[in-house]
């Protein structure tokens, strides 16, 4: 089966096409059309339709080739309906979790989700938003490639050479639970002082302002592999207060970096593999005890508890090799006609 993925999202569908193509399965990944912000406003309009002609001729060479359509993106279907291929229908976080209320997307949305073969989340938390459009929707976790990881340094501890940092892989802002991760971050501070080093990314409505109030040093925007090496050299770092992992948190776990994250005990069930036993310090616990988990949490880390075991954790859980067994096992379900 020809598989074509359209629009990389956290880099998932780059990694999928790669392992597939591996193990010799015929994937293929075309990315959407993106306008340019250094476009002069003048040419903006008419650069955007030329992209967009221009990428939809692509997709239509690409979609003929293909037996079926794996969209990543609850809205972008509607830029690949016309080629009336089947499709499956991945779906990342914003899009169904925000955008399948919003007024000007909620029926697009609800067509997508309505209309695919097979729906797939890759968060445990989209399936409340999810399963009442399509009961037989399953988690595809999101993917992290430990080869691509460096291991954290031997003296990040308290005991090494730096001060004890404590790290932010999260933007600064509702989404990633902003009024939780501030009190947090507050929280810390209290808590040991000067005794560590709170760094976190110039990203978000809040950066500046939590980081003048309590003193997090804030990073510029980097490339992937600065960033990866950033959370790699860190004591400890602090996942985002959604209570649900996304990419940054299962990376500093298989970068060996001791991990503290407080996940929402109604999703990390145990009901699939991702779900439980995972390497953190903090792990399942009610809403209302999110800051004290990671306060704890800190303070372990820096007593000296370590983490030991996430690399192999993210290669057997969210690993490529993982992810295109569990979905070339969905997608051998479905019977599409190649002929």
């Amino acid at each position: 089966m020809k598989v074509l993925h359209v629009n990389e999202v956290a880099r998932i569908g780059s990694a999928l096409v790669r392992q597939a193509r591996s193990e010799g399965l015929d994937w293929e990944l075309y990315d959407t059309a993106r306008a340019d912000p250094a476009w002069h406003p003048a040419t903006r309009a008419a650069r955007r339709a030329l992209r967009g002609g221009l990428w939809a001729a692509g997709l239509a060479r690409r979609a003929r080739r293909a037996d079926l359509l794996d969209v990543h993106g609850g809205t972008v279907p509607a830029h690949t309906r016309w080629t009336r291929r089947p499709y499956v229908l991945h779906l990342h976080g914003t899009d169904i979790r925000v955008r399948r209320y919003e007024q000007a997307s909620a029926a697009l949305v609800e067509r997508s989700v309505r209309e695919a073969l097979d729906v797939y989340y890759t968060t445990p938390d989209l399936a409340e938003h999810t399963l009442d459009l399509s009961p037989g929707a399953t988690l595809q976790p999101v993917v992290v490639d430990p080869a691509e990881l460096p291991s954290a340094p031997s003296d990040a501890g308290p005991d090494g050479s730096r001060p004890f940092t404590v790290v932010f892989p999260s933007r600064w802002d509702a989404a990633k639970g902003g009024e939780a991760q501030e009190r947090a971050v507050a929280s810390l501070r209290r808590a040991y002082g000067d005794r560590i080093a709170l760094e976190g990314l110039d990203w978000g409505r809040s950066a500046h302002r939590i980081s003048r109030e309590h003193g997090v040093t804030l990073r510029p925007p980097m490339p992937h592999a600065d960033y990866i090496r950033w959370l790699a050299g860190a004591s400890a770092a602090v996942g985002q207060m959604t209570g649900c992992m996304g990419v940054s948190e299962i990376e500093a776990i298989g970068a060996g970096v001791t991990t503290i994250m407080a996940l929402d005990e109604r999703w990390y069930d145990g009901s699939h593999e991702t779900t439980r036993d995972v390497p953190v310090l903090g792990g399942p616990v009610a809403r209302a005890d999110f800051v004290d988990a990671i306060v704890d949490g800190v303070g372990r880390a820096l007593d000296g508890e370590r983490i030991i075991g996430g690399r192999v954790w993210v290669d057997a859980n969210h690993s490529p090799r993982r992810a295109v067994a569990r979905l070339a096992e969905r997608l051998g379900r479905l019977g599409v006609d190649s002929a």
